[in-house]
């Protein structure tokens, strides 16, 4: 490994270090570069600011959720109902593992979800995993308007989103809490899908389950 690349990793392994014990927004770059051992301006040569240093701590674990999701959609061995209950559990389970970074990686600064483009490339990914999960909402109500798709999908966000919350400073392994929470997201899914969604003018979604 170049001496460059050893530099950002440090780098990289301090502001990690730091926006986990005291959060992103806690943090200023003079204390990543104390606990990195370098100058501030050192830090500079290599990230254009702090937003960047966490544009690249977030790039790999939102790929591989992306990707996972990806190809559960993708798969053809899952029914809609599944797609979506699948997805939502993967969800969970990465807000779960990466929970003392979660917000951070995934609300910071965030942009509306109904707007197309974005100036941060960290939001254009959560932009993308909201794509994916108003996808898989569509198959499952195939006869939903653009609004309603919105609106379900946010509603389920908001859901998964007050889940991982809740256990985000619970100190215990990722494991034991999801064998708690993830019935819960099951269930929670199958209810709405079963239940029917109406919105505000009371007109009811016709579900063509197609497991």
């Amino acid at each position: 490994m170049s001496l460059e690349a050893q530099a950002k990793e440090r780098i990289l392994l301090a502001a990690q270090k730091l926006f986990t014990q005291k959060g992103y927004e806690q943090v200023t770059v003079r204390e990543i570069a104390r606990e990195a051992k370098c100058s501030h301006t050192s830090i500079y040569v290599y990230f254009e600011d702090k937003k960047q240093l966490l544009e690249a701590l977030a790039e790999e674990p939102l790929n591989r959720l992306r990707n996972s999701i990806q190809n559960t959609l993708a798969s053809d061995k899952y029914g809609p109902q599944e797609q979506l209950t699948r997805l939502s559990k993967m969800f969970v389970h990465f807000g779960l593992s990466y929970r003392n970074l979660y917000q951070a990686f995934l609300t910071y600064e965030a942009s509306r979800v109904d707007i197309e483009e974005t100036i941060w490339e960290l939001n254009e990914k959560r932009l993308e995993l909201f794509v994916h999960l108003k996808s898989a909402v569509k198959g499952v109500f195939p006869n939903a308007d653009e609004k309603q798709l919105l609106d379900l999908s946010r509603m389920i966000y908001f859901l998964l989103h007050g889940i991982i919350m809740t256990y985000k400073n619970v100190d215990e392994h990722v494991n034991g809490i999801i064998r708690r929470v993830f019935p819960i997201v099951e269930r929670s899914i199958n209810y709405l899908i079963q239940g029917g969604v109406y919105d505000e003018n009371n007109q009811g979604l016709t579900t063509r389950l197609q497991n």
